[in-house]
């Protein structure tokens, strides 16, 4: 299972070349396509705490430059759209619902998948 992070710097898109929700769903909209909807769904740990310290560890550690070769952007402080780490998940859910997903996929992608693999795992 992969779970899409939402951490500055580290969600942009073509489409979405700033910090938004819609950046971030981007890349869950990709990988839903590659994987499917039953492999897909978010990493909460990278929702909460520091979000910008977040992005300068893997900075240094991963070689992003080197990734993302010559692009720039703009530095914040958090994803427009997820500032309040309590109200991220609501309004994950919501994107996914004004975006046409149903009941079941959300209920998979918001922690279905991740208690699945987990149970897998564990018995």
């Amino acid at each position: 299972m992969i779970g899409v992070e939402a951490a500055p710097h580290t969600t942009l898109s073509p489409d979405h070349p700033t910090h938004t929700l819609d950046s971030v769903m981007d890349h869950f909209e990709y990988l839903e396509k590659l994987v499917g909807i039953d492999h897909v769904g978010f990493g909460p740990d990278t929702i909460y705490g520091d979000h910008v310290g977040l992005h300068n560890v893997y900075a240094a550690n991963l070689s992003l430059k080197q990734a993302t070769g010559a692009q720039s952007f703009e530095r914040v402080e958090y994803v427009e759209g997820l500032e309040n780490p309590t109200e991220g998940s609501r309004t994950i859910i919501r994107w996914l619902v004004k975006h046409g997903y149903s009941d079941e996929d959300i209920a998979k992608a918001m922690g279905g998948n991740a208690l699945r693999v987990l149970g897998e795992a564990w018995s």
